[in-house]
């Protein structure tokens, strides 16, 4: 039977933190899949406190993002994960480590020589942190019945960098989260010829929505509850694309729109998932269980 999800109310305090309505804080995970353009950044808040980032959008989103953590009472990143490095997942970061204490820091073996990269690379060294260089099989427990594991890249070469991103399971009891990174075609058949379980409740689709991937064995395989897309207003490339769109319409999967909806917040109690979201001027939005979201 399919988990509930929904978009609920939530009521907006100061800065924008959210507080959920009639729950015990104790036993929330957030996930903050935040609007920072055409780019992907995401932050996990635990029940014990605990804060993850994943990627840190583009450089330009780094004020942003720096005052959004700061208004989520994130003083200290016990860990931030780095699923792969093109600009638009890295470019923040120097930013995020030279504002907050970063406990651990995870990132592919991977080395390109771009500015962003560059600029990562000298921010690791300036702020002494440690890297740990993971692989798939590897797993980051972070708490009590909350752990991420590294499913994805499989051993074997690939055409496009893409390909080699962390795609990442996040679980907390029984709710899981499937985080695509911007892994593509060649990552999710090397995921279903393998036999990796890759079932989850909600799919954060890969690489903005693009055509490159999030294929319709892929998709039924996963079988998602609801669907993320972290992708930037009007931007040049159409994503996400039309053929992304129909496959997620085809399987009846709602769908939550960084571009449409501003920042979202998935609120899971460990049995069921909620959904909130916050726009430009912090105000709050309400659509029905399972809204059609391709009418928005």
């Amino acid at each position: 039977m399919k988990k509930w999800v929904m978009l609920f109310i939530s009521v907006f305090i100061l800065f924008g933190t959210i507080r959920p309505v009639n729950a015990e804080e104790e036993k929330l995970m957030r996930v903050h899949f935040i609007d920072v353009g055409q780019a992907d950044s995401i932050l996990i808040q635990t029940p014990k406190h605990k804060n993850i980032l994943i990627d840190g959008g583009d450089k330009p989103s780094g004020p942003k993002l720096v005052q959004y953590l700061k208004s989520h009472g994130v003083v200290t990143l016990d860990a931030i994960i780095v699923t792969h490095p093109h600009h638009d997942h890295i470019g923040s970061i120097p930013e995020i480590l030279y504002n907050f204490k970063v406990k651990s820091f995870y990132m592919p073996n991977l080395n390109i020589k771009t500015h962003a990269f560059g600029r990562l690379n000298k921010a690791l060294k300036e702020e002494e942190v440690m890297v740990f260089k993971a692989k798939a099989g590897d797993k980051i427990e972070v708490e009590p019945k909350i752990w991420v594991k590294i499913i994805a890249p499989l051993k074997g070469r690939y055409d496009m960098l893409n390909d080699y991103s962390y795609v990442l399971k996040l679980v907390h009891k029984e709710n899981t989260f499937l985080l695509m990174a911007d892994a593509g075609e060649q990552s999710e058949t090397a995921l279903l010829s393998n036999d990796v379980n890759v079932k989850a409740d909600i799919i954060k689709i890969g690489h903005h929505g693009a055509d490159t991937g999030s294929t319709l064995p892929f998709l039924k395989r996963v079988d998602p509850d609801a669907a993320i897309i972290s992708v930037g207003r009007h931007n040049r490339y159409g994503f996400p694309t039309r053929a992304v769109i129909n496959r997620l319409k085809y399987l009846k999967i709602p769908t939550y729109r960084t571009d449409l909806l501003g920042t979202i917040v998935a609120i899971s109690d460990g049995k069921r998932v909620l959904f909130t979201y916050e726009d430009d001027k912090n105000t709050l939005g309400v659509h029905a269980p399972y809204f059609d979201p391709f009418g928005l």
